[in-house]
Order: structure tokens, then C-alpha cells, then sequence
């Protein structure tokens, strides 16, 4: 493992380490209402726990944990992340 650093990142500059395509969505209702949940928490009360991100020298930074929290900050048009970084 590389070293660990807490930074805020602009949410344009993060990548999604896990895309889902509507379709996917689509075929998982259940988890769209989890999603519903997750954007209206940060909307009303802020990101509470930071983004796990790792440091890709080709992709850039790349959610490891919490695509779902990116995904409501760029619908919400929040700019920017807490993140955990890990650079290799």
C-alpha cells in the first residue's frame, strides 16, 4: 500500500471505479431507493465520511469506496470531496 492523505478534490476530477449504466439501475430498484437515501442525507446534512480514492498516475483518482456519495455530490452540483487518497 502506498501512504494515505486527506484532501478535498474537486468532484469533476474524480473517476468512478465503479460506473453502472441506467440499466443497471433500471434492473435494481431497491438500490436506487438506497441511492434516493444516500442524496438526500448529503443534501440535508453534508458528507459525512470522506471518499476512498486511490491515485492512478493514468486514470487520475479513482473512487474506491463511495461511487454511490460521488455520484449525489455531482447530482446535488456539489464542487468538491473530502477524500482519502492512497498514492502508490
Amino acid at each position: 500500500m502506498g501512504r494515505v492523505e486527506q484532501i478535498v478534490l474537486p468532484t469533476a476530477d474524480l473517476v468512478f471505479g465503479v460506473p453502472r449504466p441506467q440499466r443497471w439501475w433500471d434492473e435494481h430498484p431497491e438500490h436506487r431507493k438506497i441511492f434516493e437515501g444516500i442524496r438526500e442525507s448529503i443534501k440535508m446534512e453534508g458528507m459525512k465520511k470522506p471518499l476512498e480514492v486511490l491515485f492512478d498516475p493514468r486514470k487520475g483518482y479513482v473512487v474506491e469506496v463511495g461511487n454511490q456519495r460521488l455520484q449525489a455530490l455531482l447530482d446535488l452540483g456539489i464542487p468538491t470531496a473530502l477524500c482519502m487518497v492512497t498514492k502508490r
